[in-house]
């Protein structure tokens, strides 16, 4: 096998990257992220020695759009802590999304589980008063009567224009399906919404794109996958969906973000091919879905699928996606944590970029972090000049 180590973002120089964890634990994954009142983002994940495992913590850092560099990693959420402000014994945690109110309160929603598996998660709120730095537990989400458990996050909340939260979730117990939830300032739920009446879709992203009109795609949780995203539309401020439907995005059941820049004009980051999440790229379409460009792509691993690779190969090919700002005992750290995390001695090393969150500060850039071979949350970064020259108008949230 002839190795060709790939370039850090092949298509397109005006983005800039770095790296948000700084390799404190040999596992991280599903990172979240918020605007800052001064314009500075705080990026949250959950991290540990092995995903389930009882030292996994909620981790943070914030970003300086001005310096572009992060600061150091801290955990700020552990499972003892919500455990002895719920009551309960906490066995895991999982995916987190924030949420910052007028007020200056950020609220964390945080997958939280007792006993089992995913599929028995619970959702928490913590709330922070201080912009992340220290948080306290405020409630559980009573979600479902069936034992209130199998409610997990993933993507976004929209906002509506009377201050209310809609939080996209999914479950997993016995059927697979996604819901809307109204959440008002106290996280006191005042409706829900099921998206499609599908039993095997999760992690829906959705889109605001005017007053009345919203869509949503959803991860195809079939088995076999056939390779597409599900999608659905709302016509009435998302309190009805219509029916589940194939999408015409490629995606090999993995989890997406996007944003609504204009009526019909959307962009979604996803794994775009239908067998595995070695590739990361941003779609882009202008007609309300009719059609599609990848309009970045940020990995592209096709060539390598399927092939026996070692680690040696395995790390000559991922070492130049590391940034200069790496240190370099940091540098082999990170390589053996990757080779540790995605190679097998039998089945030989695979790559894996996946679970992006992407948002668009209020001066107009686009920034995305996602998971970097399950070791590192890698962020991307297109500054508004630029990205104003791709993809136009700002974004509307307001439903």
């Amino acid at each position: 096998m002839v190795v060709e180590p790939q370039g850090k973002v092949p298509d397109n120089s005006q983005w800039r990257s770095a790296f948000v964890s700084d390799g404190d634990t040999p596992l991280v994954h599903a990172a979240s992220m918020v605007e800052l009142p001064d314009g500075t983002l705080r990026a949250f994940w959950f991290a540990g020695s092995r995903e389930g495992a009882a030292d996994v913590a909620i981790h943070s850092s914030v970003f300086d759009p001005q310096s572009g560099s992060w600061s150091n990693e801290e955990p700020v959420i552990t499972r003892e802590q919500i455990g002895q402000g719920w009551g309960r014994h906490v066995r895991k945690l999982g995916n987190v999304v924030p949420a910052l109110d007028e007020d200056g309160r950020m609220r964390l929603f945080v997958v939280a589980v007792s006993f089992g598996g995913w599929a028995a998660s619970r959702l928490v709120v913590m709330e922070s008063f201080d912009q992340g730095k220290n948080w306290r537990f405020d409630q559980a989400l009573v979600t479902t009567p069936f034992l209130n458990i199998s409610t997990l996050v993933k993507t976004a909340p929209i906002r509506y224009s009377d201050g209310t939260i809609g939080l996209p979730v999914y479950h997993e117990m016995i059927g697979k399906f996604g819901e809307i939830l109204r959440l008002d300032k106290d996280s006191q739920i005042l409706g829900k919404a099921r998206i499609g009446h599908g039993r095997k879709a999760i992690q829906p992203l959705v889109l605001v794109d005017s007053p009345t009109h919203a869509v949503a795609f959803l991860r195809n949780e079939h088995e076999p996958n056939n390779g597409f995203l599900y999608q659905s539309e709302s016509h009435d401020g998302g309190w009805q969906w219509e029916a589940l439907e194939y999408s015409s995005l490629e995606n090999p059941s993995a989890a997406l973000s996007g944003l609504a820049m204009d009526e019909g004009h959307w962009l979604v980051a996803a794994n775009c091919n239908r067998l595995e999440r070695d590739d990361l790229c941003i779609r882009e379409t202008r007609d309300g879905g009719s059609s599609w460009q990848e309009r970045w792509t940020f990995h592209d691993r096709e060539r390598w699928r399927g092939e026996e690779m070692t680690e040696q190969q395995f790390s000559a090919l991922i070492e130049p996606e590391l940034n200069s700002d790496v240190l370099p005992d940091e540098e082999e750290q990170l390589l053996d944590r990757a080779r540790h995390n995605k190679c097998d001695g039998r089945l030989g090393c695979e790559f894996q970029y996946d679970y992006p969150y992407m948002i668009r500060s209020r001066n107009g850039d686009l920034h995305m972090v996602y998971t970097w071979n399950k070791t590192a949350i890698r962020h991307v970064w297109l500054k508004a000049d630029s990205a104003s020259k791709n993809i136009g108008k700002e974004q509307n949230n307001d439903a």
